[in-house]
């Protein structure tokens, strides 16, 4: 049976780079009828944070991206926190030890290079050598007691039953020394598959002190997990009919190694926003809706959203943009004053506004265009500051619209007060 795991380190938030490297990992295991196994390499102590093992169990699940086997759920394999298997890494030791594989060097324990080739068909980028010397004695238990993490993740993934490691490229100089290990201790070793490594518009790797990489970023941002999933799913992979709107369920169908391309994808930051946005006009708004509401904690009452989401729901590219397009409907902001025309404007806005009996639509629109026509007004100006007037902003959804949605008695008021 298919196994493959991520194995994150609990020394800070959970990053996007962690959930990229999972979502492959977890369609080759659903495509292939396996298990998605979550292991944490947590003997870093010194690096290890409060909280960090909770945001990677939260990120993960956010993303939909649910694992069979793990530290809060359990397994055959048990324990799944490398710091809870420290006496199963020494019984290794001691067998590298008594094979003459291993000595000892000053507290630390060292692995006895061989000096011979090590190469593996890498399932990404094919056929991999290294020669023998580069690989040195290495240490493989430190004098604190702790393996090192070449050591450590070799014997879990032997008695986890790894079949498949699926990685980022940076682990690609890695791999010499585990084979090494594998080959000494006489056990066969996974199928390797390194994976093109996420970099910015720069062309640099994803850093956590420049580029957004916290999920929780994209989370506070009002992007929906999915078109996250789906931007992630085209980053190093294309779908064989190129598409790229798809779900999470359509990529695990046609997910294979092989076409995972070599070359470091780009995390363009637009391309999300691009998708994000095709996803928030696909959902019904009744949905949207709930997210919105739930989004801004019930800052703003559900029958209004529902009313202003056929107003901005093509506009928005993630839910932080309900509050820039709409949220001056809820909340009065400062009027702003465009041309020099505002306050003649406004005050014939207010007459024809004020003498509307029955408050529709259709003679909103009737009253303000025919006094334009009446006063001579050019439209756009016209139009430009009755909606700076009522909004504090240039940029808003259709302003009758608007205008009917606020009602008569707010709409007045707000003209009224741009006036003093």
């Amino acid at each position: 049976m298919v196994r493959v795991r991520i194995a994150p380190s609990p020394t800070g938030f959970a990053h996007v780079g962690t959930a990229y490297t999972a979502l492959f990992n977890y369609a080759f295991a659903k495509k292939n009828g396996g298990k998605f196994v979550l292991r944490l390499e947590d003997t870093d102590i010194k690096r290890n944070v409060e909280g960090a093992e909770k945001a990677i169990y939260e990120g993960l699940t956010w993303l939909g991206l649910t694992w069979d086997e793990g530290p809060d759920i359990g397994g055959k394999y048990a324990p799944y926190k490398q710091s809870e298997r420290l006496e199963t890494y020494k019984q290794y030791i001691e067998r590298l030890l008594d094979s003459g594989m291993a000595y000892r060097d000053e507290g630390a324990v060292r692995f006895k290079n061989t000096n011979s080739e090590i190469s593996w068909n890498d399932k990404v980028r094919g056929r991999i050598f290294f020669p023998g010397e580069e690989i040195g004695d290495f240490v493989i238990f430190k004098s604190d007691g702790f393996p090192t993490y070449n050591f450590a993740v070799v014997i879990d993934d032997i008695l986890m039953k790894i079949t498949h490691v699926i990685r980022g490229e940076e682990h690609i100089s890695n791999t010499p020394r585990q084979i090494a290990i594998y080959q000494a201790l006489g056990e066969k070793m996974p199928f390797f598959a390194h994976l093109p490594t996420l970099r910015n518009k720069d062309k640099k790797k994803l850093s956590k002190r420049r580029d957004p990489v916290d999920l929780r970023i994209f989370r506070s941002h009002g992007y929906l997990p999915q078109a996250l999933v789906n931007f992630l799913c085209l980053l190093g992979w294309s779908h064989p009919k190129e598409k790229e709107i798809f779900d999470l369920g359509e990529f695990v169908e046609l997910f294979n190694l092989e076409r995972v391309r070599k070359a470091g994808p780009i995390f363009d930051t637009e391309k999300l926003n691009w998708i994000n946005g095709e996803y928030l006009r696909k959902i019904p708004k009744s949905k949207v809706k709930n997210q919105i509401f739930e989004f801004y904690k019930g800052k703003y009452p559900k029958e209004l959203i529902s009313r202003i989401i056929p107003l901005v729901q093509n506009r928005m590219r993630n839910l932080t943009e309900f509050e820039s397009l709409a949220g001056f409907m809820f909340e009065r902001k400062k009027p702003l004053r465009v041309t020099d025309s505002f306050e003649w404007h406004i005050k014939a806005a207010f007459d024809a506004l004020s003498g509307i009996k029955k408050w529709e639509r259709q003679a909103i629109d009737e009253g303000l265009i025919n006094k334009v026509k009446s006063e001579g007004f050019k439209t756009g100006d016209f139009f430009m500051d009755l909606r700076a007037s009522l909004s504090g902003s240039r940029v808003t959804p259709p302003i009758n619209d608007c205008i009917y949605i606020l009602g008569k008695d707010e709409v007045l008021e707000r003209l009224s007060l741009s006036l003093k």
